[in-house]
């Protein structure tokens, strides 16, 4: 039994469906309270119901009992056989997952296999959880199935419980692991506490929030983990060592291999559910870095990127990688040969990808992943529902945009290092093949009602405005360095005309200057010698914190003072940090 209370608090206001909804992100999103873990894979299911009403469930001794028969046996469904005669259970498999996020039925309870994934699979195993879901107490109980392996989950039986108001954590009297006892009182109930009470406002203020679980999608999401582990050793590694571009290379990189990884499984699914070997061919539109495109036709798949501009990255790239620099105008160039367009962070297109997937052909498929909101003309999307965000409403209208050229629409959420992950899909059509002239049709009305103009253009190249190729430059790093030098030269003759000797150099009689207003404060900054530093202690500090900081030899450098200052450099050229 358990009968050891680890913690427990009353909650007002607690309800079942708040009680289960918090368990049912513990049971299948693990990672959010353990960093360690990928997530959770659901791959076995039972409910069971006593045959015997006047008797209780012991779900300590049914756990424990499964683990010690487990580990000889080794097979999930004959073990949940053999403890269903002992318990007199009836047992039934489900066919498929299973959800709490509401009262369940109270006469059956719930067998709930999950196996926690690993994010570094070089260094940890995957691990089998059981769960028993008894909505009598209401309690979910839970044990490891792997001991020697396991530094990943508590390493006993626990029993999370609602009796009333009061909402609890149980384990029993041999529970001694004290590492383990610390994370479920410290970790796991404060933030069960946070949920239920984020369930309990949501719902005082008329709405819960549509939870989506992430990869919700693809039906493994273990093959997931381990694709992705694979793709990044294979291409990630590289690619962040080489990396040309000015951007976080472990972001960009690391993203686009988890969006490759979500694709290939996807259209493996696709393949396997239609009977097919051949793999599906792609246009990636605004395909920016390349990356995506680079991994994907790695992986076999026939595919092109277009994009505005060229990138640096794409010249490492083997000569096999089809990426093409150049102007897409939507209305202009369809893609009746591919079989899914691909907009990942596509901008102004974005509205365009579920139009140029259902115009390119009754086959086309798409996927999205929108960042900023764009209208079809190339202008700001103009948020439309004030009680959402501006990206949940963009959402909401490429949602819209899906089905009106009639698409089934599905939205995943993507395991990626970015705060704007979820995906839009548009995997089959919801009107018949000879329908597809009719759709067309109704596509170019609804685009041209959405204009600023709102007339019926019939050729909307004539709306959607071009980004420049040439990328404009909005701070003053591209300034002509004449320009630059003639406004040093001001700022400094200014400065020096306010006379003050620097106490730091007495003996060199050195003119440090004054100070001016022009925009802030501006002075000079005195010298430092070598091995000193100029900066204050908030710079310094900043400067640890920064990410791949690379070291500057400032010798390479002219002295500024050396060759403008009236007064010369007050130190010698060995005790100077730069070049005289």
């Amino acid at each position: 039994m358990f009968d050891k209370k680890l913690v427990s608090r009353n909650v007002l206001n607690i309800t079942k469906p708040h009680f289960y909804r918090a368990v049912n992100i513990y049971l299948f999103k693990p990672h959010v309270l353990n960093r360690k873990l990928f997530g959770a894979n659901n791959f076995l299911n039972f409910t069971f119901r006593q045959m015997r009403e006047d008797s209780s469930l012991d779900a300590a001794g049914l756990l424990e009992n499964f683990k010690v028969q487990f580990e000889k046996d080794q097979n999930h469904e004959t073990v949940v056989s053999a403890l269903a005669q002992k318990y007199n259970l009836d047992v039934e498999k489900l066919p498929d997952g299973i959800e709490l996020h509401s009262s369940l039925n109270e006469d059956q309870g719930y067998f709930v296999f999950n196996r926690l994934l690993p994010r570094n699979l070089d260094a940890f195993r995957p691990l089998d959880m059981l769960t028993i879901i008894d909505p009598v107490q209401p309690s979910a109980s839970f044990i490891c199935l792997h001991d020697k392996e396991n530094i990943l989950a508590p390493k006993f039986a626990f029993s999370i419980q609602m009796n009333g108001q009061e909402l609890s954590i149980k384990c029993t009297d041999s529970a001694l692991d004290t590492k383990s006892i610390i994370w479920l009182t410290d970790v796991l109930f404060p933030r069960l506490l946070k949920w239920i009470d984020t369930f309990s406002k949501q719902e005082n203020q008329g709405f819960l929030k549509e939870d989506i679980n992430s990869l919700s999608m693809l039906f493994n999401i273990e093959e997931y983990n381990q694709l992705y582990g694979k793709l990044k050793t294979k291409y990630g590694v590289q690619m962040v060592e080489k990396w040309p571009e000015g951007t976080d290379p472990k972001k960009f990189v690391y993203e686009d291999v988890a969006i490759a990884s979500y694709l290939l499984l996807l259209w493996k699914q696709e393949r396997e559910i239609n009977g097919s070997d051949r793999l599906q061919s792609f246009v990636d539109v605004g395909c920016g870095n390349g990356l995506l495109v680079y991994i994907l036709a790695s992986e076999g798949h026939d595919g092109t990127g277009i994009d505005l501009r060229k990138r640096k990255i794409w010249d490492l790239y083997p000569d096999k990688i089809k990426l093409i620099e150049k102007p897409l105008i939507p209305d202009a160039e369809l893609f009746p040969h591919a079989d899914w367009i691909i907009g990942n962070h596509s901008d102004e297109l974005s509205p365009w990808i579920p139009v140029l997937a259902a115009r390119s052909s009754y086959q086309c498929r798409y996927f999205l992943l929108p960042c900023c909101a764009f209208e079809f003309d190339g202008s700001k999307f103009q948020r439309q529902n004030s009680s959402v965000s501006q990206y949940n409403d963009f959402l909401n209208y490429v949602k819209h945009i899906s089905e009106v050229c009639g698409f089934k629409t599905d939205v995943d959420r993507l395991k990626i290092p970015s705060t704007k992950r979820i995906c839009v899909v548009g995997s089959k059509r919801t009107y018949t093949a000879g329908q597809f002239n009719i759709y067309c049709d109704n596509i170019q009305k609804f685009i041209s009602s959405r204009v600023s103009s709102g007339a019926n253009v019939e050729n909307q190249s004539l709306i959607f405005k071009l980004r420049e190729c040439t990328e404009k430059v909005r701070n003053c790093t591209k300034v002509d360095r004449s320009v630059v030098d003639d406004i040093v030269a001001i700022v400094f003759n200014a400065l020096i005309a306010k006379k003050r000797i620097a106490s730091e150099f007495p003996e060199k009689n050195w003119n440090a200057g004054g100070t001016i207003a022009l925009g802030g404060c501006v002075q000079l900054r005195i010298p430092t010698k070598c091995g000193q530093s100029s900066k204050t202690t908030e710079e310094l500090r900043r400067k640890v914190k920064q990410k791949n900081a690379k070291h500057v030899n400032f010798k390479e450098r002219a002295c500024w003072h050396f060759s403008n200052h009236p007064d010369g450099c007050p130190f010698d050229e060995c005790d100077c940090k730069f070049k005289h």
